[in-house]
C-alpha cells in the first residue's frame, strides 16, 4: 500500500478503533505516516518504541498499597491509560521487541485493560514492524499477537508522494530534484553487516535535507546517511546549482531569466520553481516553466499542487490561504491544451 493510502487508512481506522499493524522496509514512513494521520485528525499521538522496552515498562513498577501488591504505570503507558482526548497509541518496531514484552502488550490489546485499569475508549492502538527478511533484528512475532490486529498491511514507498511530502515540509529542493532525476535512489537500502549505511531511504533523504538546512554538506556526513554511491552522486548533482539562475530572479523575470539546457539542471530549476508556486505566483512560475520541456513543467506543477493537498490535509495552511486553483492564471492554464494534458497525465 502506498504511503498516502496508508495514512488515509489509519485516519479511517482511528475513528472506529480498528487496529492496524504496518510492515515495511526501514525508513519507508511507517511511524511517520501514523503520526501524520494523527495530526490530520487532531488526535494525540503517543509512540512507544517497543524495541527499547522490557516487560517492566509495560507492567509498571511494583508497589504495596493497603497490604496488597500492585503496579504503578509510568511513562508512555501511564499517558495512554490516563488519556482523555482522542489518542493514537503507536507501538513502533514491534518485531524487534522481546517475546515477554510482546506478551505484556498482547494482554492490553486483547482485553483492553491492564493491572485492573481500563484502556480509555478514546485510545486507538496501532503498530509497525520491519519484516524478517529486512535484516533489522526481526525474528518474527508471536502469532496470537498478530491475530489481535484487524489487518496487517505492507507500506511501500512512492516517489510522487514523497516529493509532495518533502515540498510541504520544506525539504531542500536539490534533494527533491535529485530524486526526480534518479527515482531509483529513493529507497535502495539493503542490510549492511558493517557499521555503514545500508543505502538510501525516504527517511534518510529527509535527514540529508535537514543537514543541508543546517549548512552541512560534508561528503562524509551525507554519505554516512544514504550510502557512498548515492551520497556522492547527489553531491555531484547538487553542484550544478551554482550554474542555475537565482530562483528569485526567475520568479520576478520569468520571460528573460536563463534556462539551463542540461536535463539534470532542468530538474533542479523546475523543482525550485515548484517550491515557490502558490496562488499569487502561479502565473510567474508558469511563464518560466513554459520555456522548459513539458516533462519538467508537468513535474513542477503537479508537485506543487500535490504538496498543497498534503499541507491542507495536515491542517498546516493559514486560515486565509487561497488555493493555487483559485488563481486566474491557473484557470486559464487548466482549460488550455497543455493544462489538460498535464492534469490528465497526473491522474
Amino acid at each position: 500500500m502506498k504511503i498516502q493510502n496508508y495514512v488515509e487508512l489509519i485516519e479511517k481506522s482511528a475513528k472506529s478503533r480498528r487496529r492496524i499493524l504496518a510492515r515495511g522496509k526501514p525508513g519507508c514512513g511507517k511511524t511517520q505516516g501514523a503520526k501524520q494521520a494523527a495530526e490530520r485528525l487532531e488526535m494525540e499521538f503517543i509512540c512507544s518504541p517497543l524495541a527499547l522496552y522490557d516487560p517492566s515498562v509495560i507492567q509498571g513498577y511494583p508497589v504495596r498499597e493497603n497490604g496488597q501488591a500492585g503496579h504503578v504505570l509510568y511513562g508512555d503507558v501511564y499517558k495512554v491509560f490516563h488519556a482523555v482526548k482522542p489518542t493514537i497509541w503507536w507501538l513502533a518496531d514491534m518485531g524487534q521487541a522481546g517475546e515477554t514484552t510482546l506478551k505484556a502488550v498482547m494482554r492490553i490489546i486483547e482485553n483492553g485493560e491492564h493491572m485492573g485499569k481500563r484502556l480509555p475508549d478514546c485510545v486507538t492502538v496501532g503498530g509497525d514492524t520491519n519484516d524478517v527478511s529486512h535484516g533489522a533484528g526481526v525474528y518474527g512475532m508471536i502469532e496470537p499477537l498478530k491475530d489481535r490486529f484487524h489487518t496487517i498491511i505492507e507500506v511501500e514507498t512512492d516517489l510522487d508522494q514523497v516529493i509532495s511530502y518533502g515540498l510541504s515540509n520544506n525539504w531542500d529542493t536539490a534533494v527533491l530534484a535529485y530524486l526526480r532525476n534518479a527515482p531509483e535512489a529513493l529507497h535502495d537500502w539493503k542490510p549492511e553487516k558493517s557499521m555503514k549505511s545500508g543505502g538510501a531511504t525516504p527517511r534518510g533523504w529527509e535527514y540529508v535535507s535537514e543537514w543541508l538546512a543546517m549548512g552541512v554538506d560534508d561528503r562524509e556526513v551525507i554519505c554516512g546517511k544514504v550510502g557512498d554511491g548515492r551520497g556522492t552522486q547527489f553531491l555531484a548533482f547538487r553542484e550544478m546549482m551554482n550554474e542555475l539562475p537565482d530562483i528569485n530572479m526567475v520568479m520576478m523575470q520569468p520571460d528573460t531569466a536563463p534556462v539551463p539546457t542540461n536535463p539534470s539542471a532542468q530538474w533542479l530549476i523546475s523543482m525550485a520553481v515548484a517550491s515557490k508556486i502558490n496562488n499569487k505566483t502561479f502565473g510567474q512560475g508558469l511563464k518560466y516553466l513554459t520555456r522548459l520541456p513539458q516533462m519538467f513543467r508537468a513535474g513542477a506543477l503537479l508537485d506543487a499542487m500535490r504538496a498543497e493537498d498534503v499541507s491542507r490535509a495536515s491542517k498546516r495552511l493559514p486560515k486565509d490561504y487561497k488555493p493555487i486553483s483559485s488563481s486566474r492564471d491557473f484557470t486559464a492554464w487548466a482549460v488550455s491544451k497543455d493544462g489538460k494534458e498535464i492534469q490528465e497525465g497526473g491522474k
